[in-house]
């Protein structure tokens, strides 16, 4: 296996024009083989342009939008994923491409990533968290691996980065590379100075780090063409297993680019780098069982205060009822 692997991320203006998103990835590919690049990832949900969520639930601009990814989504593999391919076959190059994928005969969306190689669709991710997402897309049940020429990796869009047991059950499944498309806003139009942005850094940071593995990102940049409630962050980056950012670009539309021994820098990480301390071997999952066995716990009630107790019935299949409790700190 050759782990040297020269890494692309593209920091792109999206349209909610789906040949014009296309066109441009296509540029960006070209640009991305002049500069040599195996691996190029490109943004969340870039072939369609991701959700306007300012519209207000009921209202026709919200229901048009949702119309619109109805019409423009697209199963996978299916027409842009082959023109990806395309691409990709004349460059010997592996993409990542975030989409509004349609199943189910188009009567179910989700948010995904399909990473084509020159011989065709690998692997298809579905966004598994996505809480602001549901009047568009459905939710994804699983985070798959894949196996490349540069090395095993893993995908994640946007908000999954913002929960570390994902990365980490790539991490021990033996992905060397985590790949992140996004569409990660700033809460107003200062990029020096706006958390909602810079959150995105501190995470990718602190998951390549605890996890000692590679993570490339690509972002939307830019101001929304399509809304003027959304600034995009930029800020597309490669982020090496000690947690460093090897490359980056700001908000301005363009490729970040960077060559390394994948296989080489990681195993370096693990055994030379955080005071030479392997941070998977040294876990000790058995005190870890409150990941998995219990869901959110509200804190107890301080001393003083009373709890009631709203109850809800939720029903079995089989006609009988069960119930769900709910605790409510009530204030004296």
């Amino acid at each position: 296996m050759a782990t040297e692997v020269v890494f692309g991320a593209a920091n792109v203006q999206i349209k909610h024009d789906k040949r014009q998103n296309l066109r441009r990835f296509l540029e960006l590919i070209e640009e991305a083989a002049s500069q040599q690049v195996d691996l190029l990832v490109l943004p969340e949900v870039g072939l369609q342009g991701y959700a306007d969520f300012a519209l207000a639930p009921g209202s026709e601009a919200r229901a048009d939008q949702k119309q619109y990814y109805f019409r423009e989504a697209e199963p996978i593999p299916g027409p842009s994923t082959e023109v990806i391919r395309a691409a990709a076959e004349r460059h010997g190059m592996y993409v990542q491409l975030g989409m509004a994928e349609s199943t189910l005969h188009g009567n179910a969306i989700f948010n995904s990533t399909a990473l084509i190689s020159p011989d065709g669709v690998v692997a298809v991710y579905r966004k598994m968290h996505n809480q602001f997402e549901f009047p568009y897309f459905n939710a994804g049940e699983e985070a798959i691996v894949s196996d490349t020429p540069f090395g095993r990796l893993g995908s994640i869009i946007c908000y999954d980065l913002c929960f570390p047991e994902l990365l980490r059950a790539y991490a021990l499944q033996g992905a060397d590379l985590v790949l992140m498309s996004t569409a990660w806003p700033m809460r107003g139009h200062d990029r020096a100075d706006d958390y909602h942005g810079w959150s995105m850094d501190l995470a990718a940071q602190a998951n390549a780090f605890f996890n000692q593995m590679w993570l490339v990102v690509s972002n939307h940049c830019e101001k929304a063409v399509y809304s003027e409630n959304v600034d995009y962050y930029g800020g597309s980056q490669i982020v090496d297993p000690y947690g460093k950012v090897v490359a980056y670009l700001a908000d301005e539309e363009g490729l970040v680019v960077h060559r390394a021994d994948l296989r080489q820098t990681v195993l370096d990480s693990r055994t030379k780098g955080f005071f030479g301390l392997n941070l998977l071997q040294d876990r000790r999952p058995e005190h870890y069982r409150a990941l998995v066995d219990q869901g959110y716990r509200h804190p107890a009630p301080e001393v003083g205060h009373a709890v009631g107790v709203a109850a809800a019935h939720v029903g079995d299949g089989d006609g009988s009822r069960s119930q769900l409790t709910i605790p409510a700190a009530t204030r004296d």
